[in-house]
């Protein structure tokens, strides 16, 4: 059986090689040519960004641009480009800036149109170890096995090689978006998917084994990484009276909103529900405007998602013809206010709009639902309830820092093509403080899902608050 083992793993490692040997049919840029995106990065985010050097001082930050200059010399194809690349941004830990592959990347692109395959399982980092969360088929690996190697490879070594190649706030954002995007990440950098051997343990068990699994199609690997149809859902429990409010995206598409918010609070009435919370565990940001909506149904308080934000008036990249709109939507209304392109404005509480059907307001108890990915326009919202307590908030502490950056403009870099994004705003979130400005919003309750309850398939933040409700130990914030 070793035998067997070792002469798969050998094939499988000539497949890589020879897979990593081809002769690349992509179009190879010069030396000069990736040189000069790079060059032109680094001034376009120098000349916008507001605070680039908060957490990373210019020195040091220079020598690894000088390092990924330098690798650049010798002929590379798009991605061979990105390997090198895309990493250097992220030393700035703003989740807003930096270059990020793409699923309309035209390499993604053209292998999800010939049926490519992806990896088969869903993952959680956690203190840089790799867990499955979700397998396809019916093979021996279990959720919650640690999972020690891939196609030969030390699972921690690849986790702490592709961590960089996704901007973040935290570390705990940094692992986060890593879990999401882990099989995409592995397909674009290592080319695998198709079909892996894995090494693991699952949990409760002594002894590795060792699978081969297939690739999984488009549909299940998106599962894997939270994309869905929908963007916001309701579930109720009848038993302890609760309703489970899941915003999944904050898009900007609020006659929808308002439909579906003005459907489900009918809901909570109808059914004299006495528990509401609100879930931003897996909601990554997009229109604050989502959160302002949803606070109108459960409070009347004053309150401001952020307490200070400065805008910087870039004069590079708005002047882009694809940011043509730009300047007009984010900064021209400070025209004559800025001071050395500056200009920072206090923020002060103020009560919701009055609700169009006032007869939807909940007036019950409320909890809010937080983890590491809850993330930009969320961690906004998250900021505010806690801020102004006007919830409970319960889980882990959001993935986005009280000071944190926004207001993202684009870039393309003038040969490779490829897309990247860079702040021209900081904000101070609600509740800031200097123990907490580099961290996210502290929920009121820490609850973690530990990897037992991982590989039991239980919900610990959700169970924890059906707990409570049942034995009334939790009493919402006053």
């Amino acid at each position: 059986m070793k035998k067997m083992l070792s002469l798969l793993l050998l094939l499988l490692v000539i497949k890589t090689v020879a897979f990593a040997q081809q002769p690349s049919k992509e179009k190879l840029f010069t030396a000069e040519q990736m040189r000069q995106d790079l060059d032109s990065m680094y001034a376009w985010i120098n000349a916008t960004h507001p605070n680039l050097y908060l957490h990373i001082s210019k020195e040091k930050a220079d020598k690894k641009w000088d390092k990924v200059r330098a690798q650049l010399n010798k002929p590379m194809t798009r991605v061979e480009f990105a390997k090198i690349v895309f990493p250097v941004t992220s030393q700035y830990q703003d989740g807003h800036t930096g270059l990020g592959f793409d699923f309309s990347d035209k390499e993604f692109t053209q292998y999800y149109e010939q049926g490519g395959r992806y990896f088969p399982v869903g993952v959680k980092v956690q203190d840089g170890k790799l867990y499955a969360t979700a397998i396809a088929g019916n093979v021996a690996i279990k959720p919650g096995a640690s999972i020690t190697k891939i196609n030969g490879r030390k699972a921690e070594e690849l986790v702490q090689e592709m961590l960089p190649y996704w901007p973040f706030d935290n570390k705990l954002h940094q692992e986060s978006n890593l879990s999401r995007l882990f099989g995409f990440t592995l397909w674009y950098l290592y080319g695998w998917g198709s079909e892996v051997e894995l090494e693991f343990i699952n949990y409760g068990e002594r002894k590795k084994q060792v699978a081969q699994l297939q690739g999984v199609d488009a549909d299940t690997f998106f599962k894997y990484m939270s994309f869905g149809t929908r963007d916001y859902k309701l579930t109720v429990h009848e038993q302890e009276s609760l309703a489970v409010l899941e915003l999944l995206n904050f898009k900007p598409k609020m006659k929808e909103l308002t439909a579906f918010l003005d459907s489900a609070f009918a809901v909570l009435k109808d059914k004299n529900i006495q528990h509401l919370a609100v879930d931003l565990r897996r909601s990554g940001g997009g229109y604050s405007g989502v959160g302002t909506k949803v606070l109108q149904y459960i409070t009347d308080k004053p309150y401001a998602q952020t307490v200070a934000r400065e805008q910087y008036r870039s004069l590079v990249l708005p002047n882009k013809p694809y940011n043509k709109d730009f300047y007009k939507n984010n900064m021209a209304a400070y025209d004559g206010k800025y001071v050395n392109n500056r200009y920072k404005s206090e923020v002060q509480p103020v009560a919701p709009q009055p609700l169009e059907k006032p007869e939807l307001r909940f007036n019950n108890k409320v909890y809010l639902l937080t983890a590491p990915r809850t993330f930009s326009s969320s961690h906004m919202m998250a900021a505010a309830v806690k801020g102004y307590n006007l919830a409970t908030v319960i889980g882990e502490p959001t993935g986005n820092n009280n000071h944190f950056m926004g207001e993202m403009i684009s870039f393309q870099l003038p040969n490779t093509g490829w897309w990247g994004s860079c702040s021209t705003a900081q904000y101070w979130s609600a509740g800031i403080t200097d123990a907490t400005k580099y961290k996210g919003v502290q929920p009121h309750i820490t609850v973690k899902q530990s990897i037992k309850d991982l590989a039991q398939g239980k919900d610990t933040v959700l169970e924890y608050l059906k707990e409570s409700i049942r034995t009334g130990k939790l009493a919402a914030a006053e």
